[in-house]
């Protein structure tokens, strides 16, 4: 009596084609996968094998297999192949994202742009996470304006986030007379060697919000040897259309 090898082996509803997150990829185990020849008493040939994964993935996907394999005492072999496609990790996001604000304009010319942080709070290889300088484009004076932050960001799958910031730039204070002149009398004999001198003025600021300078004085007389006046007037008008006076009046005495 000729006995034939019992009924070939195959596997028990083998797994098709998946995708996966790329968290979830980060040690996948495919499990086990049963086989079986559907035969009988001494004939039947049945159990299960491990999954063996293989193939490369990062935060912006790739590929994975998983293998099982047996062979039987017959030296009949079987096998099935599971491919894995591992989608990319999620895109990063800011972690906080600095909105409007408005500024004085000695703070704006002291300000230095942070940088920013994101993260997709992914793990391992999936995670994107790091931080970004600020662009800065410088749209002020003194007379006030904005201040563009910029920052942007591209992964390597070739995503790109980005975030846009506008400071308002108040005004620099208004400029100031330096030790303006009091009214004073001045004698007869003085007031014709009288010289009015140019009046300095500034805001105290500097580099951008700076509003310093001189202006010589308007001088308008009206005195005789009987006395009178001497009308000194100096005006000063910034680019902001600000405008400052000061008038220092010399009453001249008659003379003797």
């Amino acid at each position: 009596v000729t006995v034939q090898p019992s009924l070939p082996i195959a596997f028990v509803n083998p797994p098709p084609a998946i995708t996966i997150s790329c968290a979830d990829a980060i040690g996948y185990d495919p499990g086990t996968l049963d086989y079986t020849n559907n035969d009988l008493n001494a004939c039947l040939i049945e159990g299960s094998v491990p999954g063996v994964v293989a193939g490369n993935f990062n935060e912006c996907g790739g590929n994975l297999t998983a293998t099982w394999t047996y062979t039987d005492a017959c030296n009949r072999p079987i096998t099935h192949t599971q491919a894995i496609t591992v989608s990319p990790a999620p895109q990063a996001t800011w972690d906080d994202t600095p909105g409007p604000e408005t500024i004085d304009c000695d703070a704006a010319d002291a300000y230095t742009a942070p940088n920013l942080s994101y993260s997709n709070g992914d793990a391992g290889v999936c995670l994107i996470e790091g931080n970004v300088p600020a662009q800065v484009t410088i749209n002020y004076d003194e007379c006030g304006g904005t201040m563009t932050i910029f920052w942007t960001f591209t992964d390597d799958c070739n995503r790109t986030i980005t975030h846009t910031q506008v400071i308002t730039v108040d005004p620099a204070p208004v400029a100031d007379w330096v030790n303006p002149p009091a009214d004073i009398d001045v004698a007869c004999d003085a007031a014709t060697a009288f010289v009015a001198q140019p009046l300095n003025y500034t805001n105290g600021q500097a580099g951008r919000c700076v509003i310093a300078g001189t202006v010589n004085p308007n001088v308008v007389e009206n005195y005789t040897e009987c006395g009178g006046t001497i009308t000194i007037t100096w005006s000063f008008t910034d680019a902001c259309n600000r405008t400052i006076n000061h008038t220092q009046v010399v009453t001249v005495l008659p003379a003797p």
